[in-house]
């Protein structure tokens, strides 16, 4: 009995610590992030790797205490290669999914049929495509990672054409906004230069076939050619070059860097040069570039855990970093589960992303204004070089 009359106190001296315990604080709502990336179909190559070191970063993120007290919470949806899917993403993340930001849009495309609703819904949509049109002029919602084509990469291209003794340089490019505004660039280019292009051929996507514009190349008296295409299609237009004879240096656009490429193109693909982001090449950086550390870093983490390096993934390492640090900056006592509160966040992310400066990323060093949605500066890119296989720098190459 008396036994049965202790255990009985106990349980009830348990039961009023309990009440007498100070309530732990619940859980905070996530910071939910919309992440909307071609994960399948024609342009997969660019979103895979990117999903990849989105999830990298904001694991990182999270096991440092989150941002404000919460977790970053990736919401990402398959774009399917599609703008038009891509839209529908960008409505769901926004309404259904309460993002506090749109990240991904892996091709020019997606983000120029999605910029609209992230502006409807007032929302930042931090994109990893290239086109300059996405940020020029600025749209207020839309914010950009990927160095300027016009200012930065082209211009080395037709540098290197010109030092290989090429005098009449002939363009080739797909027909979407990324190629479009490859074309303006290389025109703009030669312009200045005081030169006129050779020829300039388009394809649209989806074509298998280029014969008939590289026959025209080749009966137009060029003697240096510049390719503007994503890796499928222009490993596809490098090989009928080739096997149609063309001899003189051949170049391409940046969006071929990828040890995928040096697989599709094989034996056609050894010499060709590009121009890149640095994190492809971190080991033959200087030791002195700012980059270089985080460079390194990355390249190091993403090969040993997928056997080869995507360039990619740069993209999802800085919009996801530039994020994060503008989120700090965001009053902490808003609720993101809270519609009202919700928009302030948003509308706070947003301006506290345009005042962000000195960062260093994987893509350069960030420096956004209300007038720069793009952030970067001259110098992002350097030419590169297929040789024996592996990309490399063209100065630290025989």
């Amino acid at each position: 009995m008396k036994k049965l009359m202790f255990v009985v106190v106990a349980v009830f001296v348990f039961a009023g610590m309990l009440l007498l315990a100070p309530v732990s604080e619940a859980k905070k709502a996530p910071y939910v992030i919309g992440v909307a990336l071609d994960l399948t179909g024609r342009t997969a190559g660019l979103g895979i790797p990117e999903e990849r070191v989105y999830k990298m970063k904001a694991e990182d993120f999270n096991k440092a205490g989150g941002v404000n007290g919460r977790e970053l919470e990736l919401v990402f949806l398959d774009n399917e290669s599609k703008p038009a899917k891509a839209v529908l993403n960008t409505k769901k993340l926004i309404e259904v999914d309460k993002a506090v930001a749109l990240l991904g849009y892996s091709t020019s495309g997606s983000t120029l049929a999605s910029a609209g609703a992230a502006t409807d819904g007032e929302i930042v949509l931090f994109s990893n495509a290239s086109s300059e049109k996405i940020w020029r002029p600025t749209k207020k919602w839309v914010f950009n990672v990927v160095p300027r084509q016009k200012d930065a990469c082209t211009p080395l291209l037709v540098d290197n054409l010109l030092k290989r003794g090429s005098k009449k340089i002939a363009y080739i490019y797909i027909d979407t906004p990324y190629g479009q505004t490859g074309k303006e660039t290389f025109e703009g280019v030669m312009k200045k230069k005081g030169m006129k292009p050779a020829i300039i051929e388009k394809y649209s996507p989806g074509t298998t076939d280029v014969i008939p514009q590289i026959t025209h190349i080749k009966t137009s008296g060029a003697d240096g050619l510049i390719l503007c295409g994503y890796m499928g299609d222009t490993a596809m237009v490098l090989k009928s070059a080739r096997d149609l004879g063309i001899k003189f240096p051949i170049v391409s656009e940046y969006a071929v860097v990828g040890p995928e490429f040096i697989k599709l193109t094989g034996k056609y693909g050894g010499g060709l040069v590009s121009t890149s982001l640095k994190a492809l090449v971190a080991g033959d950086l200087a030791d002195n570039d700012v980059q270089k550390k985080i460079a390194v870093e990355l390249y190091d983490r993403y090969t040993q855990k997928y056997g080869t390096f995507s360039l990619y993934g740069g993209h999802a390492w800085d919009a996801l970093t530039l994020t994060k640090i503008a989120l700090e900056k965001v009053d902490p006592s808003l609720d993101p589960s809270n519609d009202e509160d919700l928009k302030k966040i948003r509308t706070q992310l947003r301006n506290n992303i345009e005042e962000l400066k000195n960062v260093v990323g994987q893509n350069g060093v960030f420096n956004y204004s209300p007038d720069n949605h793009n952030g970067l500066s001259y110098g992002c890119y350097v030419p590169v070089v297929i040789e024996n296989g592996k990309w490399r720098l063209v100065e630290k190459t025989k």
